[in-house]
């Protein structure tokens, strides 16, 4: 609440920002999510320390408060992006395995993950669809760790 309120409070006080808000938005979700660096530097500037998930957070939700008919404002768009940002990670370890890691690795404990992150995405939930992909993103990492370790065991049998 209190990112929210920081950023509800630039955008009243900066017509400026205000107009950038609105470009972000009437362009996309990622559009949005992509620019949310600029103000959270401004806010910094101002003495409010975000991270940037809050920062982005807050964005979304203004958003879907002051401009529930713009691209950015979209549930499923916004959804989207959290759970690739995951997935590129992932992509990046996966992409470091050998060909024999990458026939023994079993995802199915992290798949199990799945459901909380399609609960989340049906109740539109930021912070429980978050929770849930980094839950995922968690197990996934583990099965993938596991993995070198047995096909580095196995080579040293």
């Amino acid at each position: 609440m209190r990112a929210t309120t920081t950023v509800s409070a630039l955008l009243k006080e900066s017509r400026e920002w205000r107009r950038f808000f609105k470009s972000c938005c009437q362009t996309s979700a990622l559009r949005l999510r992509s620019q949310a660096w600029q103000f959270r530097d401004e806010l910094r500037d101002r003495g409010h320390d975000l991270a940037p998930e809050e920062t982005e957070d807050a964005l979304f939700e203004l958003a879907q408060k002051l401009l529930p008919a713009a691209p950015a404002a979209e549930w499923p768009a916004w959804a989207e992006l959290v759970c690739e940002d995951a997935l590129a990670r992932l992509q990046e370890h996966y992409a470091d395995l050998s060909r024999e890691e990458r026939e023994a690795l079993d995802l199915s404990r992290a798949w199990k993950q799945n459901e909380p992150v399609v609960a989340a995405s049906l109740a539109e939930d930021r912070a429980a669809l978050r929770e849930a992909v980094r839950a995922y993103e968690q197990e996934a990492l583990t099965a993938l760790q596991n993995v070198r370790t047995a096909v580095k065991r196995m080579g040293a049998a």
